[in-house]
């Protein structure tokens, strides 16, 4: 109809209204198409723009050397990319998990976009290249990349954390064993985390190592335990609290004191881990902030301390 109109009176622009779609145009049985259609509005500015198919050749690797403050050769990306990976993919306030960081673009272009950020990486640069660069997003140093685009001006935070050697080690014989790496402080520290109980080590009571609720208590141990020893334990503990003993070996049943839950390291290590399963699920948990003094600027420490 609106075609048909349009060829019957050319010198007039005839209108044809779509429901939940563009308007046809349409002068002299010829349909307008308008430039605005082709633009669109992208880090600040109007600039002509198509719908985005498979291929990106548009994303210029220009000055690539400098983003970051960091040099890592044939393997660095270019944080545009990442940015348009993330705003298709992802919504501020999402977690995005990087287990191959390299030099940390995707970590630095989360943290700049408002993602919370996850980077894992064995390599030395996770200390020579990560961990400058994101200190330098954070100090509000970095203005390459997209920095400027999301108009970054520093902020956030972070924390940092080195993996531990394994608990468990194979003795000559092809038997599991504890590290001898790990001395009793740090063997104690490590159960606890693995049983689910905070670790802290009490000043008056040498079994009371780590905390599960207020009356719930863990100690950690290498040695093997007499009856004579766990009675003196079990007294002390009370029959208001209960008290897991993780040790090398015990001479009494499991099941010998009430308030005394009884297993044997490394073997509880061994059943808590998860072996030859074809799906690890990934559970982000919320840490617990670090107070920080008032006044105080957030800064990154090793050793997974607050940043």
């Amino acid at each position: 109809m609106a075609l048909s109109e349009s060829r019957n009176t050319p010198s007039s622009v005839t209108h044809s209204p779509r429901n939940d779609k563009s308007d046809y145009y349409f002068l002299n049985g010829e349909q307008l198409i308008f430039y605005s259609s082709k633009t669109r509005v992208i880090d600040g500015e109007q600039i002509t723009a198509l719908p985005a198919t498979n291929i990106w050749d548009d994303l210029l690797s220009n000055n690539l050397h400098k983003e970051g403050a960091v040099s890592f050769k044939n393997g660095k990306k270019p944080e545009a990319l990442l940015k348009r990976i993330l705003e298709y993919a992802t919504d501020v306030g999402d977690v995005v998990l990087d287990s191959f960081l390299g030099s940390g673009t995707t970590a630095a272009v989360a943290h700049k976009m408002g993602r919370k950020w996850i980077g894992v990486e064995l390599g030395d640069h996770c200390k020579t290249h990560c961990l400058p660069r994101l200190k330098r997003i954070i100090n509000g140093k970095d203005l390459d990349g997209i920095s400027k685009a999301v108009n970054w001006q520093g902020g956030g935070g972070f924390r940092y954390f080195k993996l531990a050697e394994s608990l468990i080690k194979e003795d000559s014989w092809g038997n599991a064993v504890i590290n001898p790496k790990f001395d009793a402080e740090l063997l104690a520290e490590a159960v606890c985390k693995v049983e689910g109980f905070r670790y802290a080590p009490s000043d008056v009571h040498f079994w009371m190592q780590g905390q599960a609720t207020e009356t719930d208590y863990i100690y950690v141990t290498t040695q093997s335990l007499s009856r004579a020893q766990l009675e003196v334990i079990s007294q002390e503990v009370g029959p208001e609290r209960s008290l897991q003993i993780c040790c090398g070996a015990f001479r009494v049943q499991k099941d010998a004191f009430e308030n005394l839950t009884l297993k044997k390291i490394p073997q509880e290590v061994l059943d808590r881990c998860e072996w030859n399963h074809d799906d690890y699920s990934l559970e982000v948990e919320n840490l617990p902030a670090k107070p920080k003094p008032k006044g105080q600027q957030e800064l990154v420490l090793e050793g997974g301390e607050d940043a």
